[in-house]
């Protein structure tokens, strides 16, 4: 199990901006402190990467993505994440009610060059039939250059320490080149169910 800082250790409060006026694509800042980010950073590297593949598949295409990528599966940090975001996310979308944050995690990192090119996310779908409709991605440092996530249509989000972005899966994105430094995200799905 991963540690998070209760609501009492984090210092600043969280604040959610709207990028679409339907919420399709929002930030929520200072969702993790500097000391949960530096910590979730340790313990990602400590676990070591490996090459991204693309689509649900094993397929590796450099061409696509050629970021690092590692896989963790949390409950306990699925809830105690959702019990921070869940103010701020759509508690329904359609007929479907949101009931959590998907256990599993992918730890991203993105080296200088590194990229992952235009692209929808997937659905994660459990077998109780719910599924994820939103991507939920952490920043866990803003110490580089390069590396925003960029959406079709000419919006492009700066990366903050600590700060989420929640976007709608089937938005086309990009996450741009790093140019200095190297990125850290932490990336899970909001999940909802048929209400």
């Amino acid at each position: 199990m991963m540690h998070t800082a209760t609501r009492a250790e984090r210092t600043a409060p969280a604040e959610r901006t709207a990028y679409a006026e339907d919420l399709r694509i929002f930030t929520v800042s200072n969702l993790l402190s500097p000391e949960e980010c530096a910590g979730f950073i340790r313990l990602a590297e400590g676990r070591g990467f490996e090459q991204a593949p693309i689509g649900g598949t094993n397929v590796i295409d450099l061409e696509v993505r050629n970021n690092g990528r590692l896989l963790l599966d949390d409950p306990t940090l699925a809830a105690d994440l959702w019990e921070r975001l869940a103010p701020w996310t759509p508690r329904s979308w359609g007929q479907h009610l949101a009931v959590g944050l998907n256990e599993r995690f992918r730890f991203y990192r993105y080296s200088e060059g590194e990229y992952f090119n235009w692209h929808g996310d997937g659905s994660f779908v459990r077998s109780s039939g719910e599924r994820s409709l939103f991507t939920a991605m952490i920043y866990l440092n803003d110490d580089f250059e390069g590396g925003t996530t960029d959406f079709w249509g000419n919006r492009s989000i700066t990366p903050r320490r600590g700060m989420a972005l929640v976007f709608e899966h089937r938005r086309l994105h990009r996450g741009a080149a790093v140019t200095r430094g190297c990125k850290y995200v932490l990336r899970t799905d909001v999940m909802y169910r048929l209400g």
